[in-house]
């Protein structure tokens, strides 16, 4: 899961929990002793769900069905695609609008803004000011995205290749995936009483 599911996924829990929940990826084991419990239980939660969609039956099939040229980070892109499609279908999952929701959680960024680790902070007023949640809404937001983390591979020796033609390419295929895969990961979400 990617930023908008990992948010959407713990906001039931408290506030903490939930920004605790979106800086899993952001927060590595050793610093946890410099957050209070509850960001520490939040970043837990992310690492579960992380752990129950890299092992998910439907996820393994999204996976494959990236091209050779990306299986690589065949795990990235699912996803961010699948950030998309529940951004797409928003008003199946949430009362509140997608823009309204966005924005509640950029102030819960502003509130936290000195607990938030260095590279988080850099990134930030980008996530902010071009509001990405919004954005992975749209194709062209999506591919802004997928080409964003692309270039941090561009020196690799195998750098992704046109990855939103991954998306392109099977879009009708992965939304069914993330159809059937994503009621499976809020129940086990709702689990979670931090």
């Amino acid at each position: 899961m990617n930023y908008l599911a990992h948010i959407y996924l713990a906001d039931h829990l408290d506030e903490k929990v939930l920004l605790g929940n979106f800086l899993g990826d952001f927060i590595k084991k050793a610093a946890e002793k410099n957050y209070e419990k509850a960001i520490v239980e939040g970043v837990h939660m992310h690492r579960r769900l992380d752990s129950f969609t890299d092992s998910h039956p439907v996820f393994l099939t999204s996976r494959r069905r990236v091209s050779s040229s990306n299986r690589r980070y065949a795990g990235v892109l699912i996803d961010m695609f699948y950030d998309h499609y529940l951004a797409k279908n928003w008003e199946d999952y949430s009362p509140v609008s997608l823009e309204k929701y966005a924005e509640h959680f950029y102030d819960i960024l502003r509130r936290n803004t000195a607990i938030l680790p260095d590279k988080l902070q850099g990134l930030m007023p980008y996530l902010i000011n071009e509001n990405w949640l919004t954005g992975y809404r749209k194709l062209s937001g999506m591919e802004l995205a997928v080409n964003n983390i692309a270039r941090r591979f561009a020196n690799s020796r195998r750098p992704m290749n046109k990855p939103i033609d991954e998306l392109r390419n099977n879009y009708g295929s992965l939304e069914q995936d993330f159809k059937v895969f994503f009621p499976q990961i809020v129940n086990y979400a709702r689990t979670f009483q931090i």
